[in-house]
């Protein structure tokens, strides 16, 4: 844009003139292209906070994916002897446990040699499990013990039989450890050589293989390691320590019903939020998605999908979210009632029955494969995945946005080409007016009459 001041020389306003064209100009392209960006960002904004619920809702609802999570349970032992776990479908009761005898596996120890350097000999060690695992060592005359532990330990075929070089005051040794308790995993030493007698026939075992011994109410059971599964169905118990003799502890396992009934609860109130938010959204004045088409239509699937039963739970005692005790209310919200009617039980107690008597059915009507929650993540993904709609729509956006951001340079660019013509144009005006005064004036003078004398 020129700097230059137009009238100087006509003595015209004419600046005044020319910002009022530049003005007139440009007033109804800034206000067009203002309002298309105030629509836009406004949308963009609906767009981000209806995303951002969608996935606070999403999180709320991927804690209900697994049926597990619903079948917490509580399970306490009185005593040290043992630990016990569930895998949460264990039916409710009180056991007497007590630990007879603890789970060994066998260990033996070599004879005593002088050193770590010393050479035994060659020939093979062979070693035997009572399960009938077996595995052969070639020892070479040049071996010493340290190499002859590593070629045990590194052996072929080793079904975890674990060696280790001991120094002591009395000489050096090896020990072999079984890595598997019971009787069934006893370990045994041979060889046909001579020289390797002592690495085998001769050993010592100084711990025998051996089962484990618990009593569940004063049934015996025995079991090749500590780990005791499913002589309780559903049940691990871990003996760790032996019971004072004839001292049983309690083990009890309870339902903990208060986590599936938190999981619904908090459930229902993430829904109820993103319905807020998207009433919010799409009111008629102030929403600033109102009117907006793919925001009606998610709010109808939504609704869709915590009305209608689960097809693959069809002949189930709970098929859908009513079954339960929950229910949409006339403001599009969950609700589980805590007021009966009649001979109907209010949700609050429909909830706890479920809960109490089919926890299962209770996780499968969200988690199964067609479940709530699956329906749910589905639709979220149309709408809020990488490619799904509203995502796609924010791009859509933002590119117009850029467009407008080009619009308000190209506009910029020709008011400023429009102003120049215009300086040009009453620039001349202004000289052309500045000659007629200029003529005027001598004009005046030329003409005036001299005064005359008094």
């Amino acid at each position: 844009m020129n700097i230059t001041q137009a009238g100087i020389g006509s003595g015209l306003d004419l600046e005044s003139i020319i910002e009022a064209f530049v003005t007139a100009e440009s007033v109804p392209q800034e206000i067009r292209l203002q309002e298309k960006e105030d629509r836009y960002k406004t949308e963009l904004s609906g767009l981000g906070s209806l995303k951002s619920a969608l996935s606070t809702f999403q999180s709320a609802a991927n804690k209900l994916k697994d049926v597990d999570n619903f079948n917490q349970q509580t399970v306490t032992a009185s005593g040290d002897s043992f630990s016990a776990i569930t895998n949460g479908f264990a039916t409710s009761g009180s056991f007497d446990v007590e630990v007879i005898q603890l789970a060994k596996s066998t260990k033996i120890q070599t004879t005593n040699f002088a050193d770590s350097s010393t050479t035994v000999g060659a020939g093979t060690l062979t070693f035997n499990s009572a399960n009938g695992d077996t595995f052969d060592v070639t020892i070479d005359a040049a071996d010493d013990l340290s190499t002859i532990r590593d070629k045990i330990n590194q052996g072929t075929g080793n079904f975890g039989v674990n060696v280790t070089l001991v120094n002591s005051d009395n000489g050096t040794f090896l020990t072999y450890s079984a890595a598997n308790t019971g009787t069934d995993n006893a370990l045994t030493v041979t060889s046909g050589d001579a020289a390797l007698s002592g690495l085998s026939t001769t050993a010592t075992e100084i711990v025998t293989a051996d089962n484990a011994i618990i009593e569940i109410d004063g049934n015996v059971v025995t079991n090749s390691t500590n780990e005791f599964k499913n002589n309780i169905e559903d049940v691990t118990i871990v003996a760790t320590k032996v019971s004072d003799p004839g001292v049983t502890s309690k083990l009890d396992i309870t339902q903990d019903t208060s986590v599936a009934n938190t999981l619904i609860t908090d459930f229902v109130a993430g829904y109820n939020a993103l319905v807020d938010n998207m009433v919010g959204l799409g009111a008629p004045v102030q929403g600033r998605l109102a009117f907006d088409a793919d925001l009606r239509s998610m709010k109808g699937q939504l609704s869709d999908i915590v009305i209608n039963s689960v097809s693959s739970l069809a002949g189930s005692s709970i098929q859908s979210l009513n079954d339960i005790g929950v229910s949409l209310n006339k403001n599009g919200q969950l609700e589980i009632s805590t007021t009966a009617t009649g001979s109907l039980k209010s949700g609050s107690e429909k909830l706890s029955d479920a809960i109490s008597n089919d926890i299962n059915g209770v996780g499968e009507l969200f988690a199964s494969t067609d479940g709530i929650v699956s329906q749910l993540t589905d639709l979220i993904d149309n709408y809020n995945g990488g490619d799904g709609t509203l995502t796609k729509r924010q791009s859509t956006l933002n590119a117009n946005l850029t467009v407008i951001a080009d619009e308000y340079t190209a506009l910029e660019t020709r008011l400023r080409d429009y102003e120049d013509t215009l300086r040009k144009r009453f620039s001349f005006l202004d000289s052309t007016v500045a000659q007629f005064n200029a003529t005027g004036d001598f004009l005046k003078n030329a003409l005036a009459l001299p005064q005359s004398d008094s």
